[in-house]
């Protein structure tokens, strides 16, 4: 019994931040407390409270809100500019995704909130890459480091493979996500490939490549390059050579291996 009314007093705190109508909260603080079950007492609480509750409300709506306003500054840009960015937000808040107890998550599970339902992607067709283009930097700069790989060398050779840095991503675009700022947050269409890595001192970058540069790079870890460039009709290996060697001492590939 005690665990029964712990749950549904958990479940009317969630719902006291999470939901929408504020106002209706306002004028009747218990109303929470009611719609989940609890008792006349608690309810009374609610209600005695309702000052405390609605201050309590407001922080913790703040500490899972300014995650998303930090991490996506272009995107709220964006959508305040046309009064869709609060809307989005309780959109996100009433689909209760949110389980971590760590803010650094709340950010991810806002994108893939957005990946899963296309939020305003039918208005915004850019409106995922730009997200996922906010947050890349940051999910790099975070990731894990990877132990030390055994065996590689570093001078790139047409029989050898491209080994990356754990942190490296090659991401796709059908926008120039990367070129967007708040005064200007509509992308120019256009395909978009970038190389996203860690540097020497371990600050994130980005860098664009040209679509055949993209291509080799992913072929590249699983086919030798000079198999490769071959595929890709590259016929000149000398400046995809010079290349590696450049993101190999930029930090963005950890080595090269033999194919076989």
């Amino acid at each position: 019994m005690a665990e029964t009314r712990t749950l549904h007093l958990q479940q009317a705190m969630a719902s006291l931040v999470l939901d929408g109508d504020e106002a209706a909260l306002e004028a009747d603080p218990g109303r929470v407390a009611r719609r989940h079950g609890l008792s006349g007492a608690d309810q009374r609480a609610f209600r005695e409270q309702g000052e405390a509750m609605l201050t309590y409300r407001e922080l913790a709506r703040m500490s899972l809100i300014e995650p998303l306003e930090t991490m996506f500054p272009v995107l709220k840009a964006l959508l305040e500019s046309e009064e869709r960015w609060d809307p989005c937000v309780q959109a996100f808040l009433d689909a209760r995704l949110i389980r971590s107890g760590h803010y650094r998550d709340i950010a991810p599970t806002f994108l893939s909130w957005l990946a899963s339902t296309r939020w305003g992607q039918e208005r915004w067709p850019f409106l995922l890459e730009l997200a996922h283009a906010e947050l890349l930097e940051v999910l790099v700069a975070r990731f894990p480091d990877g132990d030390p790989i055994e065996g590689l060398h570093a001078e790139p050779g047409p029989g050898d493979l491209v080994v990356l840095e754990a942190a490296t991503q090659i991401v796709s675009y059908r926008h120039a996500v990367h070129q967007v700022t708040e005064a200007a947050p509509v992308p120019e269409a256009r395909p978009t490939h970038l190389l996203a890595f860690r540097n020497g001192e371990g600050e994130p970058r980005l860098m664009e490549l040209t679509p055949a540069t993209a291509a080799l790079l992913v072929q590249a870890q699983s086919r030798s390059l000079g198999e490769a460039a071959a595929a890709l009709h590259i016929p000149d290996l000398a400046p995809v050579l010079n290349l590696l060697n450049d993101l190999h001492r930029d930090g963005a590939i950890a080595g090269f291996q033999p194919s076989t």
